[in-house]
């Protein structure tokens, strides 16, 4: 066969074209077999952030909004032009275009026009959130109306509306004021406004890819390692009901950490658990963690197995109850069937941890080996059918009291014969 035969020249040419940054990006598009459990959850309802939905139609009207937040910071730094900031997106504008999965079709002038828009718009939003002097949302459309707000708010932190975290903090330094040294600090005060509940871990700002990138890293704090299970069954535990009747108890867990994912079983036999506030956006961020995780190249896939376990704990509103009793979970939802029905479904299609990286190997092995031990069973058997309220209690001293009289009336029965003898 010729070299210069044209299937050859072909092939050759279909390698050479290949991206070279697959290995590289992290902010890719979610695989169908995740989106098709719940594609909403993975739609910008109002606000396009990089180029995967740009130029949808139900979109548009945020793009009025990102032009007047460009003008008033132009505004208040008293610039008539963008020259200085369209030639600083120029100069990262391929390593920007590393980040994504797909072979992005915008040529130059529409991608840079797309960082600068953008980003300008996450760094003023961000601003107002921390209150910037200066930087006000009063008579601003996207903070007095609660709806709009919402929902910016949420398509902030969905896989596929990202920016690079370094093109943010590039336009936050050129843009910033007195006073404005911490834009990762601000940034994480802005995601946790949108995910309460998570903890205050910080990585590095160069480390941080994008919003929810940072998102994910607030949550838990990486452990040094990472506990082999003890038996093959890993994956799973019996509900909360079921653990609560063999002794175990469910407690909050408090302290200055406040990581989310964070769970710890203690010697005593309780599970503490940070709270989870749950509300109507709790599912989109959930699966959109979950599905960055997926994506990742990760050995430890911690979301997943934060999942992993609620799933485990959750079979019925009546584990929902015991949680919500126990103040691990704050149901917005105002229906626990509801929750069930979440964490019982957040799993679905989703690849699991390999048994020796699996997060919660030390909670699963503790609360099997309490419930192996018969004894503690039988002391829950116990508390609950005698000790659990004031009525029970009576009709145990009762029962006791009348064994012990009648014992005693039968040895003063007997005891004369033997005396006789």
């Amino acid at each position: 066969m010729s070299r210069r035969d044209p299937l050859v020249v072909q092939i050759d040419k279909k390698l050479g074209d290949l991206p070279s940054n697959h290995s590289t990006c992290s902010i890719c598009k979610v695989p169908s077999r995740l989106r098709h459990v719940n594609d909403r959850a993975f739609e910008p309802e109002i606000l396009s952030i990089g180029p995967y939905h740009r130029g949808k139609d139900q979109l548009k009207m945020m793009e009025e909004h990102k032009k007047r937040y460009l003008q008033k910071l132009l505004q208040r730094r008293g610039e008539s032009s963008v020259s200085e900031y369209v030639k600083a997106m120029i100069g990262v504008e391929a390593e920007a275009r590393k980040f994504y999965d797909q072979s992005v079709s915008l040529v130059q002038d529409e991608f840079v026009e797309m960082l600068l828009l953008d980003g300008c718009f996450i760094v003023e939003l961000i601003r107002k959130y921390n209150n910037i002097p200066g930087v006000s949302g009063e008579d601003d459309p996207v903070f007095e109306v609660p709806w709009i707000l919402s929902c910016v708010e949420t398509d902030t932190m969905l896989l596929e509306n990202q920016l690079p975290f370094f093109v943010l903090l590039e336009l936050f330094t050129k843009t910033s004021g007195q006073n404005e040294n911490d834009f990762f600090g601000m940034a994480l005060r802005f995601c946790k406004q949108i995910f309460r509940g998570l903890g205050n871990h910080r990585i590095p700002e160069n480390v941080c890819k994008h919003l929810l990138d940072m998102l994910y890293h607030a949550g838990y704090q990486p452990p040094d390692s990472t506990e082999s299970p003890k038996d093959n069954d890993w994956y799973f535990i019996r509900n909360a009901k079921e653990l609560q009747e063999a002794g175990i108890k469910f407690k909050k867990r408090e302290g200055s950490r406040r990581l989310l994912f964070d769970v710890d079983f203690s010697e005593n036999g309780t599970i503490e658990i940070p709270c989870l506030k749950i509300d109507d956006r709790t599912e989109s961020l959930f699966r959109n963690l979950v599905t960055y995780e997926q994506c990742s190249q990760r050995k430890h896939l911690y979301v997943t197995d934060y999942i992993t376990l609620m799933d485990c704990l959750i079979n019925s509103q009546e584990d929902v109850q015991i949680l919500r009793h126990s103040e691990i979970i704050e149901n917005g939802l105002g229906d626990d069937g509801k929750v069930c029905f979440l964490f019982n479904n957040l799993g679905k299609n989703v690849i699991h941890s390999r048994r020796r990286h699996f997060y919660y190997n030390k909670v699963f092995d503790g609360a099997k080996e309490h419930c192996n031990r018969k004894r503690n069973v039988w002391m829950a058997k116990l508390k609950r059918d005698y000790f659990n309220s004031p009525w029970a209690l009576i009709s145990l001293l009762a029962a006791v009291a009348l064994l012990l009289f009648t014992l005693a009336q039968t040895v003063f029965t007997v005891m004369p014969y033997f005396q006789k003898d």
